[in-house]
């Protein structure tokens, strides 16, 4: 009785196993047949062509640059001012009254430019005194002091 039960059982997993197959197989039938041209019957029409982009390249199209005739010219903005300024009072007393000849200045400068005066002319300025204090410091050992400064 056991071994009638075993071979039940292992004819039903057999069955069982044979119909997935069977339904595996059918799937892979019908993915076949979908992917070929036309479809498993032809009812979305036929299938896409793949095929590689042309390769045509145009010529370059250069475009001259716009221009502008004649060239803009970009001024200032005008200033407004509420009261006259003192600078355009004076241009215009400038204006007004033409400058007259200057007369000639009756000073001369305390000192005069080095490129008026010939070297041989320039009073040489004297030599420095050397002061010698006579008062001798308290260290004996030291010497005399010289003072240099006046």
């Amino acid at each position: 009785m056991g071994r009638d039960l075993q071979n039940n059982v292992s004819l039903v997993v057999a069955a069982l196993d044979l119909q997935l197959v069977r339904l595996l197989r059918g799937a892979i039938r019908t993915a076949d047949l979908s992917s070929r041209p036309g479809g498993a019957g032809g009812a979305f029409g036929p299938a896409a062509v793949i095929e590689p982009r042309p390769r045509h390249h145009p010529d370059p199209l250069i475009e001259a640059r716009p221009r502008i005739r004649p060239t803009p010219r970009f001024e200032p903005r005008p200033v407004i001012h509420p009261t006259p300024r003192l600078e355009a009072l004076l241009n215009d007393a400038a204006r007004a009254a033409p400058p007259g000849p200057c007369p000639p200045c009756p000073h001369t400068p305390p000192l005069l430019p080095p490129w008026k005066v010939l070297p041989w002319e320039q009073v040489p300025p004297p030599p420095p005194l050397i002061k010698i204090n006579v008062i001798r410091p308290d260290i004996h050992q030291k010497g005399s002091l010289i003072d240099l400064f006046m």
